[in-house]
């Protein structure tokens, strides 16, 4: 009787061990499994959160590319490769733009993932000039276009010297501007032909806005006396931002968008293709050495001057010149940001 007790007992014990031995290693691997699985989804969040920067960092400056790396992200790393890979066409724009092709691959302890993402860009959309110059301000504006100097709203394709008959105001003041000191000579044109003083607008577009969200793909200058230099051309269109007065003495020549935070004195020959805002404390001023009558020098585009109180001077020869050609060649060759169109995983 106490062999068979003891075998029992023996044998008793010898199922539990199996018991908690199956019943530890379901345990482990539960939490391996878990282990795992949270290993692998901090790899997806850390190549996830790695795509989400660069695009932030693309829409910032759309020239990045290369590979590029984040270590520490959230407690992981990741790695980021940009290449372009086609030219897609975009019907509006008229023309190829640069698709790209963005891998992140995140890491987190020994797991990894990989996102890929093709990106596509979206030309710049820039408000449309109202008048070859535009006012808004909220409180008041002073206006002078005097001496031989012309402002004109007749469409011109600075591109090809063409001209065209639909046009624009040649001043264009917000309609919302309580008060308003207004003097112009006799070479102010727009629609119509000639216009003998300027042109009451509704519906001004927020120009303050869109220079602010310009500023994040401009090259940056601090207020200064800007003597020579090109701020882009035609086939690479520059978006310039002068923060504080500045004072551009010339020769300058450039195309793009200039935005000035602040004032902006023009005394010497500049040449430029596409839009100028001023905007801040805001006046805007030409003296007699700017342009000459036959338009080597000239601002063809548009200019815009926004803020409470405004000031636009133009005198001597000066010349500014609606191009809605030049604005769009601005548009359609500046990416304003990049859109995630297909994505692997």
């Amino acid at each position: 009787m106490g062999r068979f007790a003891i075998i029992a007992v023996i044998t008793l014990l010898f199922s539990l061990s199996i018991v908690g031995y199956n019943m530890n290693r379901r345990a482990t691997s539960a939490v391996k499994n878990y282990t795992d699985y949270y290993s692998e989804t901090r790899a997806e969040d850390v190549a996830s959160s790695a795509v989400e920067i660069y695009i932030r960092k693309l829409n910032q400056d759309p020239t990045i590319r290369g590979t590029f790396t984040i270590d520490p992200l959230l407690q992981g790393n990741a790695t980021v490769n940009i290449d372009t890979i086609a030219g897609a066409y975009d019907s509006l724009a008229g023309q190829s733009l640069d698709t790209l092709m963005m891998t992140s691959t995140g890491v987190f302890n020994d797991d990894s993932d990989v996102i890929m993402n093709k990106l596509y860009p979206v030309p710049l959309q820039i408000p449309p000039p109202l008048g070859a110059v535009s006012i808004s301000a909220g409180k008041s504006a002073t206006i002078e276009i005097g001496g031989n100097a012309t402002t004109s709203g007749i469409d011109t394709n600075v591109i090809n010297g063409t001209y065209a008959p639909d046009s624009v105001a040649g001043v264009a003041i917000n309609s919302l501007t309580p008060s308003s000191d207004i003097s112009v000579n006799d070479n102010v044109f727009g629609k119509g032909g000639l216009v003998p003083d300027t042109v009451r607008v509704s519906g001004s577009p927020n120009y303050t806005a869109f220079a602010n969200a310009m500023i994040r793909l401009a090259k940056v200058y601090s207020g200064q006396t800007f003597s020579s230099g090109t701020l882009g051309n035609d086939a690479s269109p520059q978006i310039t931002y002068f923060t504080g007065d500045t004072h551009i003495t010339g020769p300058v020549t450039g195309s793009g968008i200039l935005i000035v935070d602040g004032s902006l004195n023009i005394s010497g020959k500049f040449t430029f293709h596409g839009l100028v805002i001023v905007y801040g404390t805001t006046m805007i001023s030409t003296s007699s050495t700017l342009f000459t009558q036959e338009g080597s020098s000239a601002i063809y585009g548009g200019v815009v001057v926004a803020g409470e109180n405004t000031t636009y001077s133009q005198r001597g020869n000066s010349l500014v010149r609606y191009s809605k050609a030049a604005i769009e060649n601005v548009q359609d060759k500046t990416v304003g940001k990049y859109l995630i169109m297909d994505w692997w995983q």
